[in-house]
C-alpha cells in the first residue's frame, strides 16, 4: 500500500479541512510528520485506518461521537492510495454529521469505496479494498501503518497470539489445522458405516436357485412368444387380403352408379356449350366499339355542363373587378398624404419624454438628500457593533480558560470503556460456560435414556457412558457365545430328525438310501423334535435382534462420547479465557491513577463531561453570537459602500437628465408647446396614439387592397382561360362521337343482329366464361376417369370372389392369438422385473460389502489421525517453520544493523530470543534488548513480514508508516535508529515517521509540520523538501 492523498475534517483536533499530498513525500523515500505533543500527528494514521477498516483502537463504544471534533458538525476523511499487484488507485471515504437539535447525536458513518478505472472513479466494496491490501486491520497496524505502542508488538507476542497472527497473515497455515476436519470425517464415516449395515439388513438374502428357475422360465416364454407372433403375422396377412378384395368389389359398384349419373347430364352440357360460343362471338365484335361510344357520350355531356358554369363565374369576376378598381383609386390618394400624421406624432412623443425626464430629475435630487442621511446613520451603527464584538471576544477567552483538560477526561472515559468491555467479556464467557455445562448435562441425560432403552440395563443404577458402553460390548460377546451354542444344538437336532425321517421310509426288501442294505432288522425310533427345532430357531432370531439393538446403542454412545469430549475441550478453553480476562481486569485496575475519581463510579466523570458539554455549548453559542456580530458589521460596511456608491451614481444621473432636457428642447424647434400647457399627459398620449393609429391604418388598408386587387385580376384571367379551353374540348368530343356512331352502323350491317338493342341484350347476360368452361371440362374429365377406373377394377377382380363368413372367422382367430401374446408378454415382463430386482440386490449387496470393508478400514485410520491432530500442535509446528523463515529474513538486516553482534533466533516455545556474539554467542530473551536494539529487531521483523505479504499479494508498493515513541530513546539509540532508517533508502523503500523530537527534523529530507491552534484546531502549516 502506498498513500497518495489524505483529506481530514472534523476528526479529533482537526476542525477545518486539511489536505496532505503524499506524492512529493514518498518520492523522497524517507519523510516525517513533526509537531508538538497533542498537535494531531497520530490522527493522520488513525484517519487512514478508520477510512479503510472503520475501526479505531482507542475507542470501543460510540466511536462516531468520540472521534468527531466537539466544535465541528461534520466528520470527513478522504484517503487515496495505491495497492494490489498492479498498483491500482483506490479511494476510501467516511463521513458522518452531528444532529442540529441534539449535540450528542451523531449520524452513523457512511463509508464509500472506489477504484480508478480509465478516467473515472468506479464504486467497489470494502472487501475488494481489503483484498487488494491483503491484511486485516490488526495485522495492517503491525506491518504497514504502525501506530504508537504497536511497533514492538510482534516481537513481544506470546506463542498463541503470534500463531494466531501468522494464521491470519498466511492463510495457507489454515490448511494444517486438521483436527476439526478429521473429527468431522470420523463422524461422517461412522454414520456411513451404520447406514451401510442397515442397508444390508434391509436388502435381505437372495435365493440363487429361485433366480436360476426364473431365468429358465423366461427363456421358455421367449420361444413361445416367437411362435405366437409368427401365427399372428400369417393370419394378419390373410385378413388384409380379404379386406382388399371387399374394398375393390364395393368400389366397382360405386363407379357403375357414378357413370350412370354422369351420362344423364350429357344434353344439358351440350346446350351450355352453344350459349358460350354465341356470347364469345358478340363479345369479340361489339364490346369495345360500344363501350367507346357510351364513354364519349358521357364525357361530352359533362363538358357541356362544366362550360356553362365557367361562363357564369367569368361574368361575376368581371363585375367585381370593375367595382373594386374605383374604391382603390380613392385609398391611394389618402396613402400618399399620410406623412403629416407621422411628423405630428414625433413632436407629441418628445413632449411627453421631456416631461418624464424633468420629473425623474426632481425625484433623483430628493433621493440624494435622503441617502446622505442614511450614510451618517449607518456609520454610527457600525461603531456600536464594534464595541459589542470586543466584549463578546473577552467573554469567549474567559470560557476557553475555564474548560477542563479534555485529554485527561478522554483518557478516564477510555479507561472506563475498557473496564466495561472486560467485564462484558467475563459475563459472555460465564454465559458460554453455562451453555457448555447444559450441553454436557444434556448428553449425560441422553446416556441415561440409552441405558433405559435396554431392559437388562434399565433397572440398574445410572451408569457412566464408558461403563455403559463396556457393558454393551460384554453383553454382545455373551449373545454371540449363546447363539453359537444354540446353533450347534439346532444342527444336532436337525440331523437326528432327518435320520428318523429316513427310518420311517424304510421297507423290507428295498435298499436303504444311506447304506444300501435290503434288510432292516432294527430301524431307529425317536420322538419328534420339530417343536424343539422351531424353538431353537426363534431363540436365535431373538438373540440376533437383541444384538442389533446393542450395536445401535454402542454406535449412539460413541457419538455421545465424541460430543462430550468436544464439550469438555470447549469448557477448558472457556475457563482459560476467563482466567485471562480476570488477569486483564486486575492489571487494568492498577492503571487507575486519577485523583478525584474512583474506579467503580463514573458519576464524577459524567458530571465533568456534562459540565464540559455545557461550557462548550455556551462557547459555541458565544461564537455563534460573535459570528453574527461580525457578519452584521461586515454587512453594515458592505451596505455603507453600496450607499456611497449609489449617491455618486444618483449625482451622475442628475447631470445626465439635465443634458437630455436641453437636447429635447432643441429637437422641438418649430413646435408650439404653449398650445399644450395645462393639458394632462394622458390627453397628449391619446392624441399621440390616434396619430400613430391613423398613420398605420392607412398603410395597412393600402397594402391590403393592393393585394386584393391583384388577386381579383388573377382570378378573372384564370376563368377567362378556363372558358376558352373547355369550349375547344366540347368541339373535339362532338367529332369523336360522330365517328363512333358510323363505326357501329357498319358492324351491324355485317352481323346477324337487327339493331344495337339486340347486341346489348346478349352482352347483358355476362357469362363467367372461365367458370363455365371449367365446369364443362370437369364434366368431361369425370366421365373419362370413371370409365377408366371401372375398366381397371374389372381387370383386378377377374377370377376373384369375396366370402364374408370365412373372413370374419379368420379375424377372430387372429384376435385370440393376440390375447395369448399379451398374456405371455405380461408374464415375461413380471419375470424380467423379478430377475432384475434379484440381480440388482445381489450386485448392491456385493457393492455395499466392498464399501463397508473400505469404510471400516478408513474409520480405524481416522481414529488414529484424530489422536495425532488433537489440539493445535501440528499448526504450531508448521507455524514455527514460517517463523524461522521470517527470523532468517529479518537477520539479514538485524545482524548487519548491530554490526554482527546480535542475531534473532526461535526458542523451542516459539518465542524470539537473541544470540549475543559479544558474550560468547550465548542466548538471552529478546526482552533484554535496549531501546535502540528493540527498535532494530522490531524493524527487521516488520520489514521481513512486509516482504512476505507483498510477495503473497503481488503488490509492488514497498512502504510502511511508523508512529513510535522516539522521544523515549537516548541520543545513542536515536542515532542507531537513524542509521537504520537511512539504510532502507538504499533498498528502494518508502518510510514515513511521526515524532515530536526536533533533532529528527534535521535528518529527514522531506517533512510536514502540524500545529494545534486555539482558533482553527490542528493545521498542516508547512511542508519542506
Amino acid at each position: 500500500m502506498l498513500p497518495v492523498k489524505l483529506t481530514l475534517e472534523g476528526i479529533y483536533s482537526y476542525r477545518e479541512r486539511q489536505t496532505i499530498d503524499f506524492t512529493r513525500l514518498t518520492e523522497a523515500r524517507l519523510f516525517g510528520i513533526f509537531g508538538p505533543v497533542g498537535s494531531g500527528k497520530s490522527t493522520i494514521l488513525e484517519a487512514m485506518i478508520y477510512a479503510i477498516y472503520g475501526t479505531i483502537d482507542r475507542l470501543n463504544n460510540d466511536v462516531k461521537y468520540n472521534v468527531m471534533n466537539l466544535q465541528s458538525d461534520r466528520l470527513f476523511v478522504d484517503f487515496e492510495f495505491r495497492a494490489g499487484e498492479d498498483g491500482r488507485l483506490y479511494r476510501a471515504t467516511v463521513e458522518c454529521r452531528r444532529s442540529k437539535k441534539r449535540f450528542a447525536d451523531v449520524s452513523s458513518p457512511k463509508y464509500l469505496y472506489h477504484v480508478w478505472e480509465g478516467d473515472e472513479w468506479l464504486p467497489c466494496t470494502r472487501e475488494e479494498v481489503v483484498g487488494a491490501i491483503g491484511l486485516t486491520a490488526q495485522n495492517f497496524k503491525r506491518v504497514v501503518i504502525i501506530p504508537q505502542g504497536k511497533f514492538q508488538e510482534f516481537l513481544m507476542l506470546r506463542d498463541k497470539e503470534r500463531t494466531d497472527m501468522m494464521m491470519e497473515l498466511f492463510g495457507e497455515l489454515r490448511r494444517y489445522d486438521l483436527g476439526g476436519r478429521v473429527a468431522y470425517l470420523e463422524g461422517e464415516t461412522t454414520r456411513r458405516v451404520i447406514d451401510l449395515r442397515g442397508q444390508l439388513t434391509g436388502l435381505g438374502e437372495v435365493d440363487r436357485e429361485r433366480l436360476a428357475e426364473r431365468k429358465q422360465r423366461y427363456v421358455a416364454l421367449q420361444e413361445e412368444i416367437a411362435g405366437v407372433k409368427k401365427e399372428i403375422h400369417e393370419g394378419q396377412e390373410q385378413v388384409e387380403r380379404g379386406k382388399k378384395v371387399k374394398q375393390l368389389t364395393d368400389e366397382r359398384v360405386a363407379r357403375q352408379e357414378e357413370e350412370r349419373k354422369l351420362l344423364e347430364q350429357r344434353e344439358a352440357m351440350a346446350g351450355l356449350q352453344a350459349r358460350v360460343d354465341e356470347y364469345e362471338r358478340c363479345l369479340q365484335q361489339f364490346q369495345q366499339p360500344l363501350s367507346r361510344h357510351d364513354e364519349t357520350g358521357r364525357r361530352l355531356a359533362e363538358s357541356v355542363r362544366v362550360l356553362s358554369g365557367y361562363r357564369e363565374q367569368l361574368t361575376a369576376k368581371q363585375v367585381e373587378l370593375t367595382r373594386f378598381s374605383g374604391q382603390f383609386s380613392q385609398l391611394k390618394q389618402a396613402y400618399e398624404g399620410r406623412d403629416v400624421l407621422k411628423e405630428r406624432a414625433g413632436h407629441l412623443e418628445r413632449l411627453l419624454h421631456l416631461r418624464a425626464i424633468s420629473k425623474e430629475r426632481d425625484e433623483l435630487k430628493e433621493r440624494h438628500r435622503k441617502g446622505e442621511e442614511i450614510v451618517v446613520a449607518t456609520r454610527r451603527e457600525i461603531e456600536v457593533l464594534q464595541e459589542q464584538l470586543r466584549e463578546q471576544k473577552e467573554r469567549l477567552e474567559q470560557l476557553n480558560q475555564s474548560i477542563p483538560d479534555m485529554k485527561m477526561l478522554s483518557d478516564i472515559r477510555e479507561w472506563y470503556n475498557i473496564q466495561q468491555h472486560i467485564r462484558e467479556e467475563l459475563t459472555r464467557w460465564q454465559e458460554e460456560l453455562a451453555g457448555v455445562n447444559k450441553e454436557i448435562a444434556r448428553e449425560e441425560g441422553e446416556v441415561r435414556m440409552v441405558q433405559e432403552q435396554y431392559p437388562a440395563f434399565g433397572a440398574l443404577q445410572a451408569m457412566t457412558r464408558e461403563a455403559l458402553q463396556e457393558a454393551c460390548r460384554e453383553r454382545q460377546e455373551q449373545l454371540a457365545a449363546t447363539v453359537k451354542e444354540i446353533r450347534e444344538e439346532w444342527l444336532h437336532l436337525s440331523t437326528r430328525q432327518r435320520l428318523v425321517d429316513f427310518a420311517r421310509e424304510l421297507s423290507e426288501g428295498e435298499p436303504c438310501p444311506l447304506c444300501g442294505a435290503l434288510s432292516h432288522p432294527a430301524p431307529l425310533h425317536a420322538t419328534e423334535v420339530e417343536g424343539e427345532l422351531k424353538e431353537k430357531a426363534d431363540r436365535v432370531a431373538g438373540l440376533e435382534e437383541e444384538g442389533k439393538v446393542l450395536e445401535r446403542m454402542v454406535s449412539r454412545l460413541t457419538v455421545i462420547g465424541e460430543r462430550l469430549r468436544s464439550a469438555g475441550e470447549r469448557k477448558e478453553q472457556i475457563t482459560r479465557q476467563q482466567d485471562v480476562a480476570r488477569e486483564r481486569l486486575r492489571e487494568h485496575l492498577t492503571r487507575f491513577t486519577w485523583e478525584g475519581f474512583t474506579p467503580d463510579n463514573m458519576q464524577r466523570l459524567t458530571d465533568e463531561m456534562n459540565r464540559v458539554a455545557l461550557l462548550n455549548k455556551e462557547k459555541l453559542d458565544g461564537e455563534t453570537v460573535r459570528g453574527n456580530t461580525e457578519k452584521s458589521i461586515e454587512q453594515k460596511r458592505v451596505n455603507l459602500e453600496k450607499y456611497v456608491a449609489r449617491l455618486d451614481e444618483i449625482s451622475r444621473e442628475i447631470v445626465q437628465r439635465d443634458s437630455q432636457v436641453g437636447l429635447l428642447r432643441e429637437q422641438q424647434a418649430g413646435f408650439d408647446e404653449k398650445e399644450y400647457e395645462g393639458v394632462p399627459n394622458m390627453e397628449i398620449g391619446k392624441e399621440l396614439d390616434e396619430c400613430r393609429q391613423r398613420f398605420e391604418q392607412v398603410g395597412r388598408d393600402y397594402q391590403r387592397d393592393a393585394a386584393r386587387l391583384q388577386v381579383i385580376e388573377a382570378d378573372f384571367r384564370r376563368w377567362e382561360g378556363s372558358v376558352e379551353e373547355k369550349s375547344k374540348e366540347v368541339i373535339r368530343l362532338q367529332q369523336e362521337l360522330e365517328e363512333e356512331v358510323q363505326e357501329l352502323s357498319r358492324l351491324l350491317k355485317d352481323s346477324t343482329y337487327p339493331d344495337l338493342a339486340a347486341v346489348r341484350e346478349v352482352l347483358a347476360g355476362k357469362l363467367d366464361l372461365p367458370g363455365v368452361r371449367g365446369e364443362i371440362n370437369r364434366y368431361r374429365e369425370q366421365v373419362h376417369a370413371v370409365q377408366v377406373r371401372k375398366a381397371e377394377l374389372e381387370v383386378l377382380l377377374a377370377g376373384v370372389s369375396y366370402n364374408e363368413e370365412e373372413h370374419v372367422a379368420l379375424c377372430q382367430r387372429v384376435e385370440a392369438a393376440l390375447v395369448r401374446e399379451r398374456e405371455m408378454l405380461a408374464e415375461q415382463g413380471a419375470l424380467g422385473n423379478q430377475i432384475k430386482d434379484m440381480e440388482t440386490r445381489v450386485a448392491v449387496r456385493e457393492k455395499i460389502g466392498q464399501e463397508l470393508e473400505g469404510l471400516e478400514s478408513r474409520l480405524m485410520n481416522l481414529q488414529m489421525l484424530k489422536g495425532l491432530f488433537r489440539g493445535n500442535d501440528f499448526v504450531k509446528f508448521v507455524s514455527s517453520i514460517y517463523l524461522q523463515n521470517l527470523c532468517n529474513a529479518a537477520n539479514e538486516r538485524f545482524y548487519r544493523m548491530t554490526r554482527q553482534r546480535l542475531k534473532l533466533e526461535l526458542s523451542e516455545e516459539n518465542d524470539f530470543v537473541v544470540r549475543d556474539f559479544m558474550n560468547e554467542g550465548r542466548v538471552r530473551s529478546a526482552r533484554t534488548l535496549s531501546g535502540g536494539q528493540v527498535f532494530q529487531a522490531s524493524l527487521s521483523l516488520a520489514l521481513a513480514l512486509t516482504d512476505n505479504i507483498r510477495h503473497l499479494t503481488g503488490s509492488s508498493q514497498n512502504f510502511f508508516f511508523l508512529d513510535e515513541g522516539f522521544g523515549s530513546l537516548d541520543r545513542e539509540s536515536l542515532s542507531v535508529v537513524f542509521e537504520t532508517l537511512k539504510s532502507l533508502r538504499a533498498e528502494n523503500r518508502v518510510v514515513g515517521l511521526i515524532s515530536h523530537v526536533e533533532e529528527m527534523q534535521q535528518e529527514v529530507p522531506a517533512c510536514l509540520f502540524v500545529e494545534n491552534t486555539v482558533e482553527r484546531g490542528s493545521v498542516v502549516i508547512k511542508d519542506k523538501n
